[in-house]
């Protein structure tokens, strides 16, 4: 499985674009490092509660494999596990960077679900 923060600047995240709402974004093997940018109105992907903050853009995929679903869940965050669309792309509000952490978990009927779990830590989240 491959997650990455590879997002083409096209593409449109709910009127934003990824470099919008962060900088230097790496996922490494285990953590997840860069910058999370100040977003004080995004009522266009969150609800009231949860418009404004720090968003990660991320995007999972097993290449050359058909079929399988993606979920991800903010582990220490609101949600539960969130099923992702068939671009693969999740957006996620992170208020928390050194309690929270990222789960990932691809999984295809007939085979054993991969998980991976990546710590926030090397995060910077700017303020307004």
């Amino acid at each position: 499985m491959a997650v990455d923060a590879d997002i083409d600047e096209s593409v449109d995240l709910f009127g934003y674009d990824v470099t919008d709402l962060q900088s230097n974004v790496k996922v490494n093997a285990k953590s997840i490092e860069g910058t999370l940018k100040y977003i004080s109105d995004y009522s266009s992907a969150y609800g009231t509660s949860e418009d404004n903050g720090n968003y990660l853009v991320i995007h999972a995929e097993v290449p050359d494999v058909e079929g399988v679903t993606y979920t991800v869940e903010l582990v220490g965050g609101v949600h539960g596990p969130q099923t992702l669309d068939s671009d693969g792309i999740c957006i996620i509000r992170i208020t928390n960077k050194n309690s929270q952490t990222i789960k990932v978990v691809a999984s295809k009927e007939g085979y054993t679900p991969v998980t991976r779990i990546f710590t926030l830590a090397g995060l910077t989240l700017l303020s307004e």
